[in-house]
């Protein structure tokens, strides 16, 4: 009779999942234990399953609830117990470590602010030798990314500059809670570049170091991402009187933490792992003056490749104070408190990016204002987040699960004002937005100074 019992509760729980409200996604689970409990976790697989196996230890006969049984791997326990609730059933993206959905875009993200700083610096190079600025003269730029801090031929011919940047960025994915699927997240990343270079005639020759810190709030599971990437690298320029060709490569690493809610216990699972970097690019552009105004249209390549390192997620165990439903469904007595770490297997993303763009600046002087637009094509990876067994779609509605997003271009509207003030301080401003990209909001705004005597 007891077991004819568990099976009616069992299978009234199952046949409820789909039209069970989901607007508790802030709430622990049902019973509030991991939905990797070893005792009483359904999900002892690499997938959540919509099947509940019922174990009968005294006759050693399997039950099936909800679907055809292959084999035993989710058998639960040999007390008649099973655990069934939509809080672990009903993970999908929920049950993705953030690495699967964000690293492609941290890819991006990375290349964008390491060439973009050295294409920076190779114009304002340029720009300094066409006006004649002294070693601590301003030097200003027609690209988007604005000036930076420079200070040209202080020692045996070489130059040394800084720059630095901001980005707030934003999946837009429609969002119901966390146990539908879903990509979106949302934060920050800024980073900054130092290097050194010398000219050799038309040509420049030049060493960078860059850091990209990404600080990252990560609806879809609700959990955060946190990566910091730091590279190195060498690029070269060649001008004449009116092209431009430069080029560029480097390698590095990269620290990456995640968190996420187990959805059963509503404890946190921590992750850690590292990634080896490489990237490179290529650009030729063209200058045009016509009195105060220079034009320049240009065409440009970039490329990074990320390598991340396998790593586990560490679940943390059941704490037996917090456990609900004793002597319900199964009783705390029989159970164990240990869960099952996820296992996140190694992982490659990329991000190559071709791009045409037009930038136009007026020369007042002191002040020099200019506005930049272009159009770029992408191929970054997709997020690869985990497939529900089931479907989120409600009796009666016409929901699905969201895709994940697919980036394929976007345009840049940005601008900016370099100035000097006197002889000794330069520096500037700029703002900006990325368009056009699916699901997708990202927003620029940095300054730089320089003061030298």
């Amino acid at each position: 009779m007891k077991l004819k019992r568990i099976l009616a509760i069992a299978v009234m729980a199952i046949m409820t999942l789909g039209a069970f409200s989901m607007n508790v996604a802030n709430a622990a689970g049902t019973y509030k234990i991991s939905c990797k409990n070893d005792a009483y976790g359904m999900q002892l697989g690499s997938d959540y399953t919509q099947i509940a196996y019922v174990y009968d230890g005294d006759n050693r006969t399997t039950y099936v609830v909800g679907g055809t049984i292959t084999n035993n791997a989710y058998l639960i326990t040999e007390f008649d117990q099973a655990y069934v609730g939509n809080d672990c059933l009903y993970a999908g993206a929920a049950d993705t470590n953030g690495t699967a959905v964000v690293a492609g875009d941290v890819a991006r993200l990375a290349v964008n602010a390491i060439v973009g700083a050295v294409s920076n610096r190779i114009d304002m190079a340029y720009a300094a030798r066409n006006s004649g600025a002294s070693a601590t003269g301003v030097s200003f730029t027609t690209q988007g990314d604005g000036a930076s801090m420079s200070a040209n031929n202080v020692v045996s011919g070489l130059s040394f500059w800084a720059d630095y940047g901001s980005n707030n960025i934003k999946n837009t994915q429609k969002f119901t809670n966390v146990r539908l699927d879903s990509m979106r997240y949302d934060g920050d990343a800024s980073s900054y570049s130092v290097g050194v270079d010398k000219t050799f005639g038309k040509a420049l020759l030049g060493v960078v170091v860059s850091s990209l810190d990404t600080d990252l709030k990560t609806t879809f599971n609700d959990g955060t991402y946190k990566q910091d990437v730091d590279t190195y690298g060498l690029y070269v320029a060649y001008r004449t009187s009116v092209l431009q060709i430069d080029l560029g490569f480097g390698q590095g690493d990269s620290t990456i933490n995640t968190t996420r809610r187990d959805l059963g216990n509503d404890q946190t699972i921590t992750g850690k792992t590292t990634a080896d970097i490489e990237y490179s690019n290529a650009r030729i552009s063209a200058n045009f003056t016509r009195g105060k105004f220079n034009i320049v249209p240009s065409a440009s390549y970039r490329q990074l490749s990320m390598d991340i390192a396998a790593f586990t997620d560490d679940r943390p165990n059941d704490v037996s104070t917090s456990v609900v439903g004793d002597g319900e469904l199964f009783s705390s007595g029989n159970s164990t408190l240990t869960v099952t770490d996820d296992a996140i297997a190694a992982r490659s993303v990329d991000s190559e990016i071709m791009e045409i763009g037009l930038n136009v600046s007026a020369n007042f002087g002191k002040i020099v204002p200019y506005l930049n637009l272009s159009y770029a094509s992408e191929d970054t990876t997709k997020a690869a987040y985990k497939v529900e067994q089931g479907t989120d779609t409600a009796s009666g509605t016409t929901d699905t699960d969201a895709a994940a997003s697919n980036y394929s271009s976007s345009y840049t509207i940005g601008g900016g004002i370099n100035f000097m003030l006197g002889s000794h301080i330069t520096g500037g401003v700029r703002v900006g937005s990325i368009n056009g990209r699916d699901d997708w909001e990202e927003n620029y705004m940095a300054g730089n100074i320089s003061i030298g005597f």
